[in-house]
């Protein structure tokens, strides 16, 4: 690639870390082309933008163009929701954007997976890439490890990271979903347990993926990534209510009770309109579980070291809501 500029392809463009990503890579003089879902934050990006639905592969090759790299972050991600769904969006897209590289020649693929395929209501310390669970615990994370396949199967130069709970600019997901359960007055943690857990900022995210994008490291490499800084869920829940100044109690409950009604309200979505219920079996078993991540092959091979710590990555993030 010489010293050429470099240029990419962000799928999941106006998701959060799609977002974040392109920041950076236009602070690094990137040229970068979005994709993504949502239009109205789309039209706003300093960058070209396109619409459309990555399952419809005629659709992806014909708005893929040549560049350096694809950062594949687009994905249904949620707890709850039928298989045929997540296919789609998850495994199905990964096809079609593996389909549109090879058209366009693009030699290079950095694909955004998830460590909930590590997940298995256990306490889990130390989690390896290599772990894989017997089942899976949902559907999302079922089709991600799917897609991964389809990712290793793929003879392009491939790196997939695991990122475990990003929070940071654009969050859409992890604190946002803390404050609408805290409009309750309080968060709940399970009596007994105070599991302890890896977040990561985006930004530490960003300059992962980037490591992977421009290191030399083996094809078809995957790659735990996490702060490095392991945390009980209860200090998490009070960090993260102090750093947007909302002063929330702290609710210990009994696991058996948590998990039934959590049984009983997918139950009743099952059979009546699959609607996301307000709690699910895989929630309540994250935050009454230890899951830390493994990041060794991480800081090894791809040279990764966190940028910002879980307090940096807070104030930034209260920063930009102001």
């Amino acid at each position: 690639m010489g010293s050429t500029i470099m240029k990419a392809i962000i799928t999941g463009a106006t998701g959060g870390l799609g977002r974040n990503l392109g920041e950076f890579l236009l602070k690094e003089g990137w040229d970068v082309i979005g994709f993504g879902r949502n239009e109205n934050i789309g039209k706003n990006l300093p960058y070209p933008f396109y619409s459309f639905d990555l399952s419809n592969e005629e659709e992806t090759i014909k708005h893929f163009s040549s560049c350096d790299v694809v950062f594949h972050c687009a994905a249904l991600s949620k707890p709850w929701g039928k298989y045929e769904q997540f296919y789609k969006a998850n495994v199905q897209a990964t096809k079609n954007v593996i389909s549109a590289m090879k058209k366009h020649n693009i030699p290079k693929l950095v694909y955004v997976s998830t460590p909930s395929i590590y997940f298995n209501f256990s306490n889990q310390r130390g989690v390896v890439e290599e772990f894989t669970p017997k089942k899976f615990v949902n559907n999302y994370a079922k089709t991600k490890y799917e897609a991964e396949q389809e990712v290793l199967n793929s003879n392009l130069e491939t790196v997939i990271i695991r990122p475990r709970g990003i929070f940071g600019e654009y969050d859409t997901v992890l604190i946002p979903r803390l404050e609408k359960i805290a409009e309750k007055g309080f968060l709940p943690t399970i009596k007994n347990r105070n599991a302890l857990v890896d977040v990561t900022y985006v930004g530490n995210v960003v300059y992962a993926m980037f490591l992977a994008a421009t290191k030399s490291v083996p094809t078809n490499s995957i790659f735990n990534i996490s702060n490095d800084e392991p945390i009980e869920i209860n200090k998490l829940f009070s960090l993260v209510m102090n750093s947007i100044g909302k002063e929330v109690k702290i609710k210990e409950l009994p696991y058996p009770l948590l998990m039934g009604t959590a049984s009983l309200l997918e139950f009743i979505s099952k059979i009546t309109n699959y609607k996301e219920p307000t709690l699910t079996k895989y929630s309540v078993g994250v935050i009454s579980h230890d899951q830390v991540l493994d990041i060794s092959k991480a800081k090894e091979i791809l040279g990764y070291k966190p940028i910002y710590t879980i307090q940096e990555g807070l104030e930034r993030y209260a920063k930009s809501r102001d």
